[in-house]
């Protein structure tokens, strides 16, 4: 990229070649007339005025080739016409006919060139040169005018390459940074649930503790000591994940500070809940070293998420815990026998913070290419997520 860009900076600017062009031309068709009249032709200034014309000509090539093509054409025709030395008959198109094919119109200077030698073949032919003399005038004219087009083409197609070179740098860099701001708003969006699946999730154990220390005060003081000392577990956990997360966020090592959150999390997570009154069971059948870190920690934090939700809002009395796996797959299961959820439209279950913890949920699923489905059941609700293991990294 930075090699392209160094290329274009060194190139020079288009007045500065066209001025050189020019000054060439006008030279060279001098030096062809000096050595003309040198050899006992007609000395003329007028001769050197042509070629000077040949040469200004060029000046307007970038703004009007075919014109300049055209009218170069005609100056030679009215040179000879003059009876001025030979000069040929490309030479002093060759600037002109680069010009020509260089801004597109190759046919037209193709065109322009077959009439120029056949005009120039005829009067040859109408004038007694010989057979010899004919040919090697016709193939010197010929080399002449298709080496400037050819050369035209081949810088046409040459910038046209490195401006395409150009566009698919541009168009990488604007992809590149489109990838960028996707990974920023995944990254933003998995803090954020993080965030809220773990502070959620400790906030909700204090409020049940609170609440629980509240009305044993002056009853039962064992009561009051063992729910203090659930809030101040509650907020230990909590304060470890903020801690894991803020590490994710100062190091780009992701994966030391989620490993952490493994599968082990969950039998903690149930405690948790059965200090705050639940009935929790847990099934685990899994071989946790087979399960990636990724998945592993997004099926901790659905079980949190499902856990805080039976806490909060479904006025629970048990709750099952169940994980299994596959040689593919993870699925964990969540239920529990309180009241249902409210569904709306498209199955959408509304079953804590407005649905806001199951879309969570979902979304962590999604990223991992699994699938999670949440929603009431006879005897309560159930959270089920599916989550691939072999695909995960």
């Amino acid at each position: 990229m930075s090699m392209t860009r160094g290329a274009g900076d060194n190139e020079v600017p288009p007045w500065v070649l066209t001025a050189l062009v020019a000054a060439g031309q006008a030279i060279a068709v001098a030096l062809i007339i000096a050595i003309g009249s040198h050899d006992g032709g007609r000395h003329d200034v007028g001769a050197y005025v042509f070629a000077a014309g040949f040469g200004a000509l060029l000046l307007l090539r970038s703004r009007l080739p075919v014109a300049v093509l055209i009218t170069a054409v005609l100056l030679v025709f009215a040179y000879y016409a003059g009876g001025y030395p030979p000069i040929g008959m490309a030479l002093p198109l060759v600037g002109a006919f680069y010009s020509a094919a260089e801004r597109g119109h190759a046919a037209v200077a193709s065109v322009v060139g077959a009439v120029l030698l056949a005009v120039s073949l005829y009067f040859r032919t109408t004038d007694g040169e010989s057979s010899a003399v004919l040919a090697y005038d016709l193939i010197t004219n010929v080399a002449l005018i298709g080496c400037a087009i050819a050369l035209a083409l081949a810088v046409r197609s040459t910038r046209a390459l490195r401006n395409q070179q150009r566009r698919v740098v541009a168009l990488e860099r604007h992809q590149q940074q489109e990838r960028a701001a996707r990974h920023l708003e995944a990254e933003r969006l998995r803090i954020a649930r993080d965030v809220h699946d773990s502070i959620g999730h400790a906030l909700s154990l204090v409020s049940v503790q609170a609440r629980v220390a509240q009305q044993s005060l002056g009853t039962d003081d064992a009561a009051v000591a063992r729910a203090l000392d659930n809030v101040v577990d509650a907020t230990r956990s909590s304060l470890a994940d903020l801690r894991r997360t803020l590490a994710i966020l100062q190091s780009d090592r992701e994966d030391a500070g989620r490993a952490l959150l493994t599968l082990t999390g969950i039998e903690r997570t149930a405690q948790a809940a059965r200090d705050a009154g639940l009935d929790v069971t847990v099934s685990i059948d899994v071989d946790e070293a087979a399960i990636p870190a990724p998945t592993a920690s997004t099926a901790f934090r659905i079980v949190q998420e499902s856990v805080t939700n039976v806490l909060r809002h479904a006025s629970a009395n048990r709750a099952t815990i169940t994980v299994r796996s596959s040689e593919d797959e993870l699925r964990v299961r969540v239920t529990d026998d309180g009241h249902g959820a409210r569904t709306e439209p498209g199955l959408r279950s509304t079953r804590g913070d407005g649905g806001r913890g199951i879309d969570g949920m979902r979304e962590r699923a999604a990223l991992l290419g699994g699938t999670l489905t949440a929603g009431p059941t006879p005897t309560g609700f159930s959270v089920e997520a599916v989550l691939p293991i072999g695909g995960a990294r």
